[in-house]
């Protein structure tokens, strides 16, 4: 007898069709109902997926410049990097600088080749290309505005690479940045004296001022960017007088000319309580908003031996005559002028912020509180060509060829008493 074959169990194989249309097909039109929302589901997240992709690439489209991937490229290999030298220095990539700002954690600093982005320990983070002849280097909370004085060329920059790359058809005399990255520029345009305009992160012009009756000096805009302050002069007779005009950007009205009789503007500074701040060749000023002007400091031109402004504050050393001191230092914050500090020694640089003022002198830098108290001093810190000031007390020191940071911790800091 020939053996019989045992029969094998039937297998529940269920065979899906070679093509992806026949198989989404065959899902959508399962009998199971979970099989169909599964498939609804995945059909939904995948072009969900697709969609927030794209947007991501439309809203960050920068990332994808050439000088965005070179900045990622460059902060993965600085953080691979061991760095064996003076993390409380940052060394000027081409040894030289022309002009610096703080930025972020670190130093934004140009020279005529390059805008350069820096951390302490030396850590270059962005690198944009330039090619001006006089670079000014001005910055707020995440973007640098960098200009060449005298050219045509303007930019600002963020963290990943720039944001607005203008070229003016008139030469550029000075310019300044705010706090939400809007920034003037103040040109010397054909037809007119000068002229003040106002742009956006973009790079678009909001508001411009010109003018054929006044020089612009300076122009500044209020901490919330809503008013341009701009310092100009005129002739009147045989006498120069100084105007502090205050423009609403939207509209473009004139809210207030405050006249400075006698006087020549040299710097302005737009405070947090809507109060300029205006240095002149006869002392200082405080022009509010509604135009009113008080002489709050009065000297001579001679004896101003320095000044420095950062965010909305302003600090000015003058000559004193007397006592002992031989420099009289004060600050303006908010809307009040301080009593004079005696310093011993003339100061060669100041910085201030919102933690106070430091100062350089032949015997290196003092560090004061907002109340002028002392708090360190370091004699290392000789011969820098500019100070800056953090808002927590750190004190960048530019020389021509690095930067130091020094702090009250730092190696050689001492700390002062409150005799000074």
């Amino acid at each position: 007898m020939s053996e019989q074959q045992t029969p094998q169990p039937k297998q529940n194989i269920v065979r899906f069709p070679a093509s992806k249309k026949e198989r989404r097909k065959l899902l959508r039109e399962s009998k199971d109902k979970r099989v169909r929302l599964v498939s609804a589901l995945r059909f939904a997240c995948g072009w969900l997926l697709v969609i927030g992709a794209f947007l991501f690439l439309l809203t960050n489209y920068q990332l994808l410049a050439p000088s965005s991937i070179r900045s990622v490229a460059e902060y993965a290999i600085a953080g691979l990097r061991q760095h064996e030298g003076d993390i409380t220095t940052i060394n000027y990539e081409n040894g030289t600088f022309s002009d610096g700002a703080l930025f972020e954690t670190g130093l934004a600093y140009a020279d005529s080749d390059a805008l350069f982005l820096a951390r302490p320990g030396s850590v270059t983070t962005l690198t944009y290309s330039l090619g001006y002849s006089s670079p000014v280097v001005e910055a707020s909370n995440n973007y640098v505005l960098v200009y060449d004085r005298g050219g045509m060329k303007a930019a600002l920059v963020g963290s990943a690479g720039p944001v607005a790359e203008l070229t003016l058809s008139a030469p550029i005399l000075t310019g300044s940045i705010g706090r939400d990255g809007r920034f003037v520029l103040v040109t010397d345009d054909q037809g007119y004296r000068t002229a003040a305009t106002v742009y956006d992160t973009d790079g678009e012009e909001v508001f411009k001022y010109q003018s054929s009756e006044y020089y612009i000096v300076s122009a500044a805009l209020s901490p919330d960017s809503r008013t341009l302050a701009v310092l100009a002069f005129a002739q009147n007779g045989v006498a120069l007088d100084s105007h502090v005009l205050f423009y609403d950007v939207s509209s473009g009205d004139l809210d207030a000319d405050a006249v400075l009789s006698d006087a020549l503007g040299i710097e302005l500074c737009y405070l947090e309580s809507g109060t300029a701040a205006v240095l002149c060749d006869d002392g200082l000023y405080l022009v509010s908003r509604r135009g009113d002007a008080e002489h709050a400091l009065t000297f001579a031109s001679s004896d101003l031996i320095a000044v420095a402004s950062r965010g909305s504050a302003m600090a000015v050393a003058t000559r004193s005559y007397s006592g002992d001191a031989r420099c009289d230092l004060y600050t303006v914050r908010g809307s009040t002028l301080s009593d004079p500090c005696g310093l011993s020694e003339e100061p060669s640089a100041l910085a201030v912020s919102t933690a106070g003022t430091a100062v350089l002198s032949a015997s290196g830098v003092s560090a004061y509180d907002t109340d002028f108290t002392p708090l360190w001093r370091n004699a290392e810190a000789v011969g820098a060509r500019r100070l800056l000031m953090t808002d927590d007390g750190t004190v960048f020191a530019l020389y021509t060829r690095n930067a130091r940071i020094f702090t009250a911790h730092s190696e050689q800091s001492e700390e002062l008493s409150n005799a000074q």
